[in-house]
Formats: structure tokens, C-alpha cells, sequence
């Protein structure tokens, strides 16, 4: 039974979110509290086309019907346990003519939004404990709980109510979130007590999929005086911690179909279930302290597993993330941009800088690994090409991945050095030459013991172009670009790339100077996007022959 404590955490959770709805001027449109479902080209689906519709809570009510799959709900009893603001029953009773709809919540704010949507219906709406159901033995055909479970602090107790209430062969249609180490004992619990399986599904890239599509300055507009990061994890919004762990499949998102047995239910033993809040609570935890450090690295934002394409962007010499940030929005919005930040340049200022490019590429690799099943480009401007071309023959030295697309910008191959640059800047002072090379703030170029910092920054980068030479043949295909008002990198020290790669090199000659990815971000951004989604054709070609 649960301790009055968690109920009236859980109350009191409900009541500061309706008042967040309201204040957000939300309450109105605000019928579903679960993370939505967004469809993703080559992963199954579930729904009965149609039972969605369009509008403001279609990914919301995707997810509904994504939950109810094939379930026919015409003359059955259906009680929606958790119902939250009544958007799940707002559908059955929309598309379907159940006999009864019974919904219980803990909340009467939930409770009372539930009963203003639903107004005119024939459901009827309770207060009531999810882990002690006021609902007659055998009296449900089926029952509903989507994202509700996750605050219950008796799952055993929850779900022994449900077996109870269920007519034998009755549905227990359940969505929520697991750790992913605690997927299997609860499997074998089901089972133990009297559930048959009839289907399960990771629907956790297309969870993720729909949060990445939540309207910009919702999480602002919702968190008003509470902090801010703890109304992103509620909603799992992209950055945060629980997004992170969906992302990184250290928490999985289920959607389950199991069958009540007519056979006596035999003693199961739940404990181990009951850990899955303070587990959840743990890899938050994990996570926020490896996202403090993941922004270092991306500040722009990171790899994603659920992206379609997760480009990795590193900069020219001495240059800092911000001289790619205006390409985040030159590609389709299930491509991640992640422009990277190497230590010794603006938010890294203090740090030291690499000066070996070794170094860089050895800190770069746990970074990149996680994403290693996803279609990875690697683009590099300049001194970042070395980079990226080094990283790529890492990870396929190593059997991590073979990358998607490496992108070469106005930089000699990796067995050619690179000019140097006090030849192009000449006789200039480090402000002049930082200014020209661009990514570097006013407030730091007015700053001589900034200047000084950057100074030792200069000489790291190159230092690190310096003791760089390689002669390795990558299996990734290379895109190189040189620029046509270029007076540093000439078109055939772009060329020399050409047998560096055993996987097709295309060499494109852009307008501009050696400084156009900053300068005009969205000429070769778009080649760049071109080129990615060429390379994205040619697999699935490659797929449909196999």
C-alpha cells in the first residue's frame, strides 16, 4: 500500500502542473500528459490509421494508438488507469463504442480536466489509487495504463489489481518507461503473474522522435517558477537528463499487449520491480553529470542515436564551435549539427589546448562511439579536416563504424602539411590574425590576458598540424572542397586527398575564400547536405538490391 507521503507527492506534482497549464495559457489544449509517438521510416508502426487526428495532441494521441494497436474496444468494458486529463479515453470514446469507460486518477486536477473534455460522455471518471483499485473482481475486458506507473510505489500491488480486475483473457494494454536492465525481470514477473504476452515494442526512437518536434519555448513557457531542468526531464525534453537517457537506451520506452490466463496465478515475487524509481532517479542522476561534461564538447548541442544524420563539425585553427553554429539550420530537422569544441577556445578558454592531434582524437572517441549506429559525417574546416579524416580511420581501425560521409574544407591531405599560417596573416598582432580567422568573441579580443590565453591556443593548433602526417586509406567516401578566392589552400593541394579514401572522392570547387564555411554558411552547407543525402540514396539503393 502506498505511504501517504508518495500519494501526496504525486497530488502535489498534478496540482503544480495543471497550475503550469493554466498560467501557460495550455489548460484548454493541454489533454494528454504522455511524450507523444512520431513514426520513422523503416520501423514498424502499430495504430489503426486514422484513430489519430491532426492538431496540437496528434503525436499525443499517436502514442494512444500506437498503445491500442489492433484492439477492437466495440461492447467492451475499458477502465483507463491513470488517466491523467482524459485524453486516452477522449479517443476510445471517439472512434469506439465501448459498453463502459471507467477512468481513475489520483489527481483531481487531472480529474477535473478530464471531466471538462469529456463532458457529455458516457465515461465515468473517480478518484482513486492506481495500486489499490476500487474496480469488482473480473469486471474490466480491458485496461489502459499509458505513463502513469513510473510515480506508483507498489508496482506488485498495481499489478495484482489489475489481474483481479481483468475478465479472464481480458487485455492490460501498458506503456511506460524501464531501465533497461530492469526489462527482462519485469517480463518474467508478468508472467510469473498469470499475464500471457502477446506483443511488446521499443517504441523509443519514435518517443524520442516526437520530443524532438515539441514546439520551441514550450519547456519555458510550462516551467514559470519551478527550475527548469526538473519540467525537462518531466517532458523529456531534448537536452535533458531523461532525454539523454532514452537516447543512449539506458532507459527504455515500452509498449506492451498482455492476455489475462484463465489459470491461477502463481506467486511472483516483485521486489525487484520496486527498484525501478530510485533506478530511474540514479541514471538521471548519471546522466546530468555526463551532460555537464558533453556540453563542453558540443554547446551547440550533441550526437543523437535517434537522428537521421549526426554531422560532427570541427572548426579551423584556433576557431571555436560558434563558426558552425549558423549551419544548424541549413538541414532537415532530424539531422543533428553538432559543431564541436576543442579545449582552449571560447566556453574552453581556460583549458589547455591539445598539441598533438593523437590527443584530440584519443578524447574524442569515447564521445563519438554511442552514436556509432547511426549514419555519421564527419566535416572538418581546415586544420579540422585532419581531424575529422583521423577520427574516421580511428573508428574503422578500432571496427566502430565505418562513417557515412567525410567532408574535407580548403585543407591539404593529411600527408601534405598545412601552410603556415604566419605566411597569410604576415607581420599582424594576434587580434588582427584572430579576427581575421573569426569564432572569437569582442569581449575576448579586448582582453589581453584573453588574447594571451589564445595565443597559447594558436600555438597548440599548430603544433598540432605540425606533427601530423598520415598515408592511411579510409574505406568513407570524402567530399573536398576548395574555394576559388582561397590564398592559402590551392585547388590541387585540395586534390591530393584523392587516395586517401577507397570509397569514392568527389572534389567540389566553391566560390568564396578560405573562410566561406563561416562566412557563407548556407552555399556550403547545402553541398554538404547534398552530398549527405546522395550518400543516404545510395544505401537504401544498396538495401533494396541486398
Amino acid at each position: 500500500m502506498p505511504t501517504e507521503p508518495v500519494a501526496e507527492r504525486t497530488r502535489s506534482a498534478y496540482s503544480a502542473l495543471d497550475e503550469a497549464f493554466v498560467q501557460a495559457g495550455l489548460d484548454g489544449h493541454a489533454h494528454f500528459l504522455n511524450w507523444g509517438y512520431e513514426p520513422i521510416a523503416g520501423l514498424a508502426d502499430g495504430a489503426v490509421p486514422g484513430l489519430a487526428q491532426p492538431g496540437a495532441n496528434e503525436a499525443c494521441e499517436r502514442l494512444v494508438a500506437e498503445l491500442l494497436g489492433p484492439v477492437a474496444l466495440d461492447g467492451l468494458r475499458v477502465a483507463d488507469i491513470g488517466c491523467g486529463r482524459g485524453g486516452a479515453l477522449d479517443i476510445v470514446t471517439r472512434r469506439y463504442h465501448p459498453l463502459a469507460a471507467i477512468g481513475l486518477d489520483l489527481s483531481a486536477d487531472n480529474i477535473a480536466g478530464a471531466r471538462r473534455l469529456l463532458a457529455g460522455r458516457r465515461v465515468r471518471l473517480q478518484l482513486a489509487d492506481a495500486c489499490a483499485l476500487p474496480l469488482a473482481d473480473g469486471s474490466q475486458e480491458v485496461v489502459l495504463n499509458l505513463e502513469s506507473s513510473g510515480a506508483y510505489p507498489d508496482m506488485g500491488a498495481f499489478l495484482r489489481h489489475v489481474r483481479r480486475v481483468l475478465a479472464p483473457g481480458g487485455l492490460f494494454l501498458h506503456g511506460d518507461l524501464w531501465p533497461s536492465e530492469l526489462v527482462g525481470p519485469f517480463l518474467e514477473t508478468m508472467e510469473e503473474m498469470g499475464f500471457v504476452l502477446e506483443s511488446l515494442r521499443d517504441v523509443t526512437r519514435q518517443v524520442c522522435r516526437a520530443r524532438d518536434r515539441m514546439p520551441a519555448g514550450l519547456m519555458a513557457r510550462l516551467a514559470g517558477a519551478r527550475r527548469a531542468a526538473d519540467v525537462q526531464d518531466y517532458f523529456a525534453a531534448p537536452g535533458s537528463a531523461m532525454y539523454d537517457c532514452l537516447d543512449r537506451g539506458a532507459i527504455t520506452y515500452l509498449l506492451g499487449r498482455w492476455r489475462r490466463s484463465a489459470e491461477a496465478a502463481g506467486a511472483a515475487d516483485t521486489a525487484l520491480l520496486e527498484t525501478r524509481a530510485a533506478r530511474i532517479e540514479a541514471l538521471l542522476g548519471e546522466a546530468r553529470a555526463s551532460l555537464a561534461e558533453r556540453a563542453d564538447w558540443f554547446p551547440f548541442g550533441g550526437p543523437r542515436r535517434g537522428a537521421d544524420v549526426n554531422i560532427l563539425a570541427f572548426p579551423h585553427a584556433v576557431a571555436g564551435a560558434s563558426a558552425f553554429k549558423a549551419w544548424q539550420g541549413q538541414f532537415p530537422r532530424d539531422w543533428q549539427v553538432s559543431p564541436v569544441q576543442l579545449p582552449g577556445r571560447e566556453g574552453r578558454i581556460a583549458e589547455p589546448p591539445f598539441t598533438t592531434l593523437s590527443a584530440a582524437v584519443e578524447a574524442l572517441l569515447p564521445k563519438v562511439r554511442p552514436y556509432r549506429d547511426t549514419p555519421l559525417v564527419l566535416l572538418g574546416w581546415s586544420l579540422g579536416s585532419k581531424i575529422a579524416f583521423e577520427l574516421a580511420h580511428r573508428l574503422e581501425q578500432e571496427g566502430t563504424c565505418r562513417p557515412l560521409l567525410v567532408v574535407a574544407g580548403v585543407c591539404p591531405g593529411p600527408h601534405e602539411p598545412l601552410p603556415d599560417l604566419r605566411s597569410f596573416f604576415g607581420e599582424d598582432g594576434m587580434e588582427t590574425r584572430l579576427r581575421l580567422l573569426g569564432g572569437t568573441p569582442e569581449n575576448i579580443l579586448a582582453s589581453g590576458e584573453m588574447l594571451s590565453a589564445l595565443q597559447t591556443t594558436m600555438e597548440g593548433d599548430t603544433a598540432m598540424a605540425a606533427s601530423y602526417r598520415s598515408e592511411a586509406v579510409i574505406r568513407a567516401p570524402m567530399l573536398a572542397l576548395s574555394a576559388t578566392q582561397d590564398d592559402l589552400v590551392s585547388k590541387e593541394a585540395v586534390e591530393s586527398w584523392r587516395p586517401r579514401t577507397a570509397g569514392g572522392f568527389t572534389h567540389r570547387r566553391l566560390e568564396g575564400g578560405h573562410f566561406m564555411a563561416r562566412d557563407d554558411a548556407p552555399a556550403v552547407a547545402g553541398v554538404v547536405k547534398d552530398a549527405v543525402a546522395e550518400r543516404l540514396r545510395q544505401g537504401d539503393r544498396q538495401a533494396e538490391v541486398a
